[in-house]
């Protein structure tokens, strides 16, 4: 039996990293939401005030990012990523016995922590243990922080209904800390450290050209970092990130703005994350069969249409259809900057590169968040806000297909020089 439990342990580390973006990355997607008006209104304080604690929590998560690629290396998944759920488990109870803003600023930047396990970290865990449908295994697992960001949204809203936010928070903080004597207790850190080796090693993909796009080897980072298409990546996963989050964390409170009930908004944001779910995992697969490059355009389309609709929200059937077309562009934000890296620019610098372009998600999500909420106070709705948001990202569609017309130039320039080399 053990034996056997060993020799299939590739599929215990993808059911690992599965409960752990679904609680982790779920409650990342759903609490800050929920909480967000019965927080300032205990704090007595204004959504714009409020958002430096959402700030600072997405200034930890990016120096998370940052560094991890280093950090992983050095000391392996298994203790980084533990360490840094502990940290995050000490913020949320922190967070619990706020009365101050201050204090859930300080708290909010432990809270970070979790990114380690939602972000850099599992792209290499997975990395390592699946060389065969690492696609369409990283789409499943990226959309179990949709699917638990529905079941938590719908739990946090009733929590929060009747016993308060700061269960809602300590409730959080007990979960996240059994995620952590999980990962501790069960993740191996690569195959080799049970004699095993990767799933699939040695898989020869098929002569066609979608697998002739994905699966190649690239420029090393040094020679990577001058290439025009790696920096306009990074300002272009900013630009997309900071766009497709400006409703992100004020969803539920923009419906209750339009005139609906907490109740009815938490269900919209279920519906989201649900939705979001669902559409990571096809993002997985259609990239697998048809190319990241074009799921990726798929939803950087969907942006500019969620934003007309979010801006245009007067009824629940035009709410949960904002909801539904905005899952559809979040996966560009989520599952598509880590496979757009191996795509444009191979495997050979990747952990390096997805440090960088993850923390480009998280400085997004940074200043999209606490803006949103700074104009809203300015215009008195976040209406304003969305149909701004619809214009930039015209312009960030715009600057990816010259992302991709440069990248494939440098590809061919590399393929090029490969043959010189082995001629």
């Amino acid at each position: 039996m053990l034996s056997k439990v060993k020799a299939n342990y590739h599929w215990l580390i993808a059911a690992i990293a599965l409960v752990a973006m679904f609680t982790c990355g779920g409650i990342g997607n759903s609490l800050a939401g929920i909480t967000l008006i019965p927080i300032t209104e205990s704090l007595n304080v204004s959504r714009g005030e409020f958002s430096s604690a959402m700030m600072v929590r997405s200034v930890s998560m990016i120096l998370m990012n940052l560094f991890s690629g280093t950090l992983l290396v050095k000391f392996g998944y298994r203790k980084m990523v533990t360490i840094g759920l502990v940290i995050s488990t000490l913020g949320y109870a922190m967070a619990a016995g706020s009365q101050t803003l201050p204090v859930m600023c300080v708290a909010a930047v432990m809270e970070g922590a979790y990114g380690l396990c939602t972000n850099a970290g599992n792209p290499r865990l997975l990395s390592s243990w699946f060389h065969r449908h690492y696609g369409l295994v990283t789409g499943v697992i990226t959309a179990m922080t949709g699917l638990g960001g529905s079941v938590f949204s719908l739990l946090f809203g009733k929590i929060v209904s009747n016993l308060g936010w700061r269960n809602a928070y300590g409730i959080t903080a007990g979960i996240i800390a059994l995620v952590a004597v999980m990962i501790a207790v069960l993740v191996r850190n690569k195959p080799a450290d049970m004699g095993l080796k990767p799933y699939g090693e040695g898989y020869v993909p098929k002569n066609t050209k979608k697998d002739r796009e994905d699966y190649w080897d690239g420029y090393s980072f040094a020679v990577l970092k001058k290439k025009s298409s790696f920096r306009l990546l990074v300002l272009g996963t900013f630009l997309s990130c900071f766009c497709v989050y400006m409703p992100f964390s004020v969803l539920a409170a923009h419906v209750q703005d339009c005139g609906m009930s907490a109740e009815f908004a938490a269900g919209v944001q279920s519906l989201l994350m649900f939705m979001l779910a669902a559409f990571k995992l096809a993002f997985g697969y259609l990239s697998d069969k048809v190319g990241t490059k074009r799921m990726s355009m798929v939803s950087l389309v969907a942006v500019v249409a969620a934003m007309l609709l979010l801006a245009g929200i007067k009824t629940p059937a035009t709410a949960y259809l904002s909801a539904v077309v905005y899952a559809l562009a979040l996966p560009i934000c989520g599952i598509a900057p880590m496979l757009l890296v191996t795509t444009l620019f191979g495997y050979h610098s990747s952990a390096k590169v997805m440090g960088i372009i993850l923390a480009m998600t998280s400085v997004g999500n940074m200043l999209a968040a606490p803006l949103s909420n700074l104009l809203r106070d300015m215009f008195g709705s976040y209406r304003p806000v969305f149909l701004g948001t619809a214009v930039v990202s015209i312009g960030v569609i715009l600057l990816y297909l010259v992302i991709y017309k440069l990248a494939d130039k440098d590809r061919k320039e590399y393929e090029r020089s490969q043959q010189e080399i082995t001629a």
